[in-house]
């Protein structure tokens, strides 16, 4: 702008000049002509022809002289006169061409000031764009992305195309394609002038954006990307949007770890309080077979893999470990470790459903596994200083210990699962040593499949003309064989089609072979592995381990397991357990 009036005057200037010139010349022409003109009256009128007589020629001669000599004292002041004229005129001429050098100097000198401050605004606008931590985008009418853009675009999204794109493809394979539509129509309410400038600072068609990238190194990075939009307005309205984008990965790691740090506190006392109602010998069991548990935990991480298939047959071993670390803490009422054990299980869970497997990828496990020893061992340190407290006082026996814990886990369940049951025990008394921890771990299974899938709502139980409040029963028995369990409840039974639309989405089926099955085949699907009709993961179901755990800690003791149900009407259980001696053999 500053260049074109500086032009402008410029021409307005010359034009002056040129208009002042000929008005000089002008001024200079007219005496001359005037002066040239007297001069040649004069001549005319001294060389005129005279009509005296040739005796009176003689007498005219002084007269002629002195005309001629007028004339040439006319000319002269005439010539004098107008080189005055010209000496001044050059002089103004001359002057007109200083001024206009000067100010034609003066002018290049404002252009080449205003340029320089061009380029060093350009160079520092550059130098922010390129050390700026924040992304910086403009978004024209179109959404598309302007000229001008951060270099920390290029980190966050792991691209450098930018001018020109869309803001529509920047997103793509980040969100799902109607959240960013909807986003898209949010930002153009940007460019409506009605709109208030309050309530447009109130939107928000991103917030938060979790974006995975490549890392550079082969493998991906997950990001925490936080989106602000700001209207430019101009002297005719709404010009761009300014974006801006930033990392707050840090931010967010922070508060997540703050976050988990005071779960683990409020997790660490509430283990504490719970470990206070569990007697101390049998806190002591647990955490003994705890620690052992995570020994083999720990062995199997260790063991050799290369192929996928190595990896997974790993996997499934540390998922069903965990999760009888998990159920036998959630029948004593330890929330910490039946939390923390959870957590490990998510992500084993993760790892399960990627396509192929690494030992890079079991290293996470390694400090949640630290994480979990540390906790027990701060359990430990109470359970020490109960017992010295309680040094003296009676114990109980075997069977009361597991009645007790059974009957707390029930009512847990109960409670978190908003369902009323009654638990009824029966021949706990004649379980063998031996047997003891095997059935302790069945019955807290079964228990918990009851609690979850089997007992009904209250509303659901009454309108199959049912008491409000259901049955769960658990005898164990001595036969000529053996020993037998026996675990029933008076639920839902056992939903079919649930189990085989479950076995097809986890790939161990196909529909046509669904199709094809009997009761007792289909039945047997709850027995594999991954195999849950629960709609989402909780503390208590919703992986598939535990009937598969029950189904191979009774073939390691060469039992067997019987299973029969009643829609709407009640699920049985049959376990068979042979001899010790039998037992002993099988185990061998």
């Amino acid at each position: 702008m500053k260049f074109r009036v500086a032009s402008r005057l410029q021409r307005l200037v010359t034009a002056a000049l040129l208009l002042g010139l000929t008005g000089i010349m002008g001024a200079v022409m007219t005496p001359s002509a005037h002066a040239a003109s007297s001069f040649a009256s004069a001549s005319m009128n001294a060389s005129a022809p005279q009509s005296y007589p040739n005796a009176g020629a003689h007498a005219a001669a002084p007269q002629l002289q002195k005309l001629v000599q007028q004339a040439a004292d006319v000319a002269q002041r005439a010539a004098l006169a107008s080189a005055a004229q010209v000496r001044l005129v050059l002089s103004a001429v001359a002057l007109a061409i200083l001024a206009f050098a000067a100010l034609a100097v003066y002018l290049q000198i404002m252009r080449a000031r205003h340029e320089r401050a061009a380029r060093e605004a350009r160079e520092q606008l550059r130098t922010i764009l390129q050390t700026v931590q924040e992304g910086c985008f403009w978004l024209d009418v179109n959404l598309r992305i302007g000229a001008a853009w951060s270099a920390a675009l290029a980190r966050m999204f792991g691209r450098e195309d930018f001018t020109g794109l869309a803001f529509e493809e920047l997103l793509q394979g980040i969100l799902p394609a109607a959240t960013i539509a909807t986003a898209a129509r949010e930002i153009k309410l940007l460019w409506d002038e009605s709109a208030q400038e309050n309530s447009l600072q109130s939107i928000d068609p991103l917030g938060e954006l979790e974006i995975r990238v490549d890392d550079g190194r082969g493998g991906r990075d997950t990001r925490r990307l936080q989106f602000s939009f700001h209207r430019v307005v101009g002297a005719s309205g709404v010009k761009q949007v300014l974006v801006s984008v930033a990392d707050v990965t840090a931010s967010a790691l922070l508060a997540r770890e703050l976050l988990e740090a005071q779960h683990n506190a409020d997790s660490q006392v509430d283990t504490l309080l719970g470990a206070l109602h569990v007697d101390p010998l049998q806190l002591a069991a647990f955490l003994d077979a705890t620690e052992a548990g995570l020994q083999l935990v720990n062995a199997v991480l260790k063991e050799s893999a290369r192929s996928d298939g190595e990896f997974r047959i790993k996997l499934d071993r540390l998922l069903r470990e965990m999760h009888a670390i998990k159920a036998d803490a959630s029948a004593l009422g330890i929330a910490g470790v039946a939390q923390r054990t959870h957590k490990i299980e998510d992500l084993l869970s993760e790892l399960k459903e990627r396509s192929e497997l690494s030992g890079v990828d079991f290293l996470p496990l390694v400090l949640k596994l630290d994480e979990l020893l540390a906790h027990l061992r701060s359990v430990r340190e109470l359970t020490v200083r109960i017992a010295e407290l309680q040094t003296g006082q009676e114990r109980a026996l075997p069977a009361d210990d597991l009645a007790a814990t059974l009957q707390g886990l029930a009512a847990r369940l109960g409670q978190d699962q908003q369902k009323k049951f009654r638990l009824s025990l029966h021949g706990l008394a004649q379980i063998p040593p031996e047997y003891h921890t095997t059935v302790r771990d069945l019955l807290i299974q079964l228990l918990r499949n009851s609690a979850v899938h089997g007992i009904e709502p209250a509303e659901a139980r009454r309108a199959h003309g049912k008491p409000e409040a259901g049955l769960v029963h658990a005898e164990f028995r001595a036969n000529a064989e053996g020993y037998e369990l026996v675990f029933e409840d008076d639920g839902a039974g056992l939903a079919l089609e649930k189990l085989k639309t479950a076995a097809i989405r986890k790939h161990l089926t196909t529909a046509a072979e669904a199709a094809r099955m009997d009761t007792r085949a289909a039945m047997g699907l709850i027995f594999r592995a991954g195999v849950s009709t629960c709609e989402r993961v909780t503390l208590d179901a919703g992986r598939g381990v535990g009937m598969e755990m029950v189904a191979r800690r009774i073939a390691a003791l060469g039992g067997k397991i019987v299973l029969s149900t009643d829609r709407h009407r009640f699920t049985r259980v049959k376990i068979a357990l042979p001899a010790l001696q039998a037992a002993t053999s099988a185990v061998a």
